[in-house]
């Protein structure tokens, strides 16, 4: 069984690896394209429901951290940044034909629609309360 379990885990390692090295190729690009000063005025503390908005809908699986890190570093806004990393695990839509494939339609729709609101209103109120903390925040981070 342990064996089973490594060969298993050597198997996602195998899958992942590509998929990391791309998502930290993409948020170096995105980090030589975008500006501090852009990214202030799309997505600070400042720029509201367009912010929340813009990065709700941007953004797949394993390339939102790194977009995520590099952003907050380059002046979004906490808020944005909540918003952003629980819409991409809410509404992941690469899981979407697994889900209703072993869920049916019904109860991933009812999950979708439940699900729908919570990203901006997360965004909202991270702002609302922590938002005079991101400065302290990206000095904290790795990036």
């Amino acid at each position: 069984m342990v064996w089973a379990s490594v060969i298993s885990g050597g198997k996602t390692m195998v899958v992942v690896i590509p998929l990391l090295i791309a998502a930290f190729l993409i948020a170096g690009l995105v980090q030589s394209l975008i500006t501090n000063d852009l990214a202030t005025r799309w997505l600070g503390s400042s720029s509201g429901w367009c912010g929340i908005a813009i990065t709700c809908m941007a953004g797949g699986p394993y390339v939102y951290y790194p977009i995520a890190a590099v952003l907050l570093h380059a002046g979004a806004g906490l808020g944005v940044m909540v918003a952003f990393i629980t819409a991409k695990n809410l509404w992941s839509l690469s899981r979407l034909p697994l889900e209703i494939a072993l869920l049916g339609t019904h109860l991933t729709f009812v999950r979708v629609i439940v699900t729908l609101f919570l990203p901006p209103l997360l965004g909202i109120l991270a702002e609302a309360l922590f938002g005079k903390q991101v400065e302290s925040i990206r000095k904290a981070m790795v990036v």
